[in-house]
């Protein structure tokens, strides 16, 4: 019986995999049920993570992506951190601007908006994680979905976007 009881407790994320992509090194939580579909975006590969049920892709429209980057000429995660504590056209003041000088690493979450059909105007929530690997590459991931929605899978998206990291070579 007291087995019994503590499967039913296990939440979902308690049965997460861990994913390690081959080709970019790149490794993650990837809740139960979720998909990655390998890419080229911008000439650069970009793992997508996709959500198991069509709702989660069609309502919600959560979009995560995590990928490895080349650092713009002078971009350093203090300059990153600055910029999203402004808001910039479409993008609010971030609510949440987080960086760890001694991993390398920023979080933080914002919201922006955007025309969709119809011109109807959609408000997205984003976490974004931000990892230096060196001078010249970042560990980009993004994790996004309309605002109304956001924090029904807000536990999903974080582990994933959170446990984003590059195993070294």
């Amino acid at each position: 019986m007291t087995a019994l009881i503590a499967l039913l407790s296990l939440s979902p994320l308690a049965l997460a995999a861990s994913y390690a992509d081959p080709v970019s090194k790149i490794r993650f939580t990837l809740p139960p049920g979720w998909k990655v579909r390998p890419g080229l975006e911008e000439g650069m590969r970009v793992l997508r993570v996709i959500p198991p049920k069509p709702d989660q892709r069609e309502r919600a429209a959560i979009s995560v992506r995590i990928g490895v980057r080349k650092a713009k000429r002078g971009e350093s995660l203090a300059r990153m951190a600055a910029a999203f504590r402004q808001e910039d056209g479409d993008r609010e003041a971030a609510n949440f601007v987080r960086v760890n000088q001694k991993t390398g690493r920023l979080v933080t979450e914002y919201r922006d908006g955007r025309f969709v059909s119809n011109r109807l105007w959609i408000v997205r929530h984003n976490l974004h994680v931000i990892q230096s690997l060196d001078k010249n590459r970042l560990l980009e991931a993004r994790c996004t979905a309309n605002a109304s929605e956001f924090k029904t899978y807000r536990r999903q998206m974080e582990a994933i976007c959170l446990s984003a990291q590059w195993a070294r070579r």
